[in-house]
């Protein structure tokens, strides 16, 4: 087993509650625009006293690759949004689970990297294992080519940042790299998501709406400094994001503990979808398995 994925799989739990609190703020009426603006925000915060250990191992010359990532990454929530905005979840969410298989084809192209057999049974796994758990009432969508179209392209740009991480950071330095990716990706937010922020809302945010969205992207933040370390200190990309996919298993759980004491109705209280989503949470305790031992 590998110590440092231990990051990834702590990284998965918090991102199971900040999911849960997000969707209990968008549930009183916080906006997606809301939740990925600040979210970022954030992100460019929790990383930026990283700036304090001093230049010592660093390459600024090697910056770029940060900035890369940086922008990489947020073409990723763009596309995740809009893809969301344009169908339907239940085409949107499973091919974005395609990033784990374009992390390991993407992955060949590092010099010296050849993934383990186990790896690429771990990615088939974990792909089929994340479908399943997305699986829910069939709902029509409106524009399903668009839906696929912009998963896809958010599922290629979150790997290939990934993959930049993997390569520039030890190159540039992880204490320089990732306050610059992240802070890059704050600074995007602020000319193009803030004039949705300043859009009327659609409805009145109800009480606790705010509370619940600053747990909720606080806690998005401290995961993923459990994926930037991960990937960004001990380069194994690809490992780190089959046990990442775990997030689904604890989102399932969860839910299915809390969500009636905090009155979420959600489609995983339907008998057959429930069961179908445990067998995919098998197939990612066995994938995640695979790549632990």
């Amino acid at each position: 087993m590998h110590p440092y994925l231990l990051l990834p799989l702590a990284a998965a739990v918090l991102y199971a509650a900040a999911a849960l609190c997000l969707k209990i703020a968008l549930g009183r009426g916080v906006t997606t625009w809301s939740v990925l603006f600040f979210s970022n925000l954030v992100l460019g915060c929790i990383f930026a006293p990283l700036l304090l250990a001093g230049p010592s191992g660093w390459n600024p010359g090697a910056a770029g690759w940060a900035v890369a990532a940086g922008v990489l990454f947020f073409l990723g929530q763009v596309g995740t949004f809009r893809s969301l905005q344009s169908g339907d979840v239940s085409v949107a969410t499973p091919a974005l689970a395609a990033k784990v298989v374009f992390l390991a084809l993407l992955s060949l192209l590092v010099p010296g990297n050849r993934p383990d057999p186990d790896l690429w049974l771990a990615v088939g796994l974990t792909m089929a294992g994340v479908i399943l758990l997305h699986r829910g009432p069939k709902v029509s969508a409106s524009r399903p080519l668009t839906t696929l179209s912009w998963a896809l392209f958010a599922a290629l740009s979150f790997a290939a940042a990934d993959i930049v991480v993997q390569v520039g950071a030890p190159v540039a330095g992880f204490t320089l790299f990732m306050p610059v990716m992240f802070g890059s990706v704050a600074v995007l937010s602020l000319p193009l998501l803030w004039p949705h922020i300043l859009r009327p809302p659609r409805r009145r945010e109800a009480p606790g709406a705010r509370r619940w969205l600053a747990v909720g992207v606080l806690l998005l933040g401290l995961q993923a400094t459990g994926m930037a370390s991960a990937i960004g200190l001990f380069g194994d990309a690809t490992a780190a994001n089959v046990v990442y996919s775990s997030r689904g298993l604890w989102s399932l759980l969860l839910l299915a503990v809390v969500a009636r004491r905090l009155s979420i109705s959600d489609s995983v209280f339907d008998r057959r979808t429930f069961v179908v989503r445990v067998i995919g949470c098998i197939l990612i305790i066995v994938a995640v398995v695979l790549v632990l031992f």
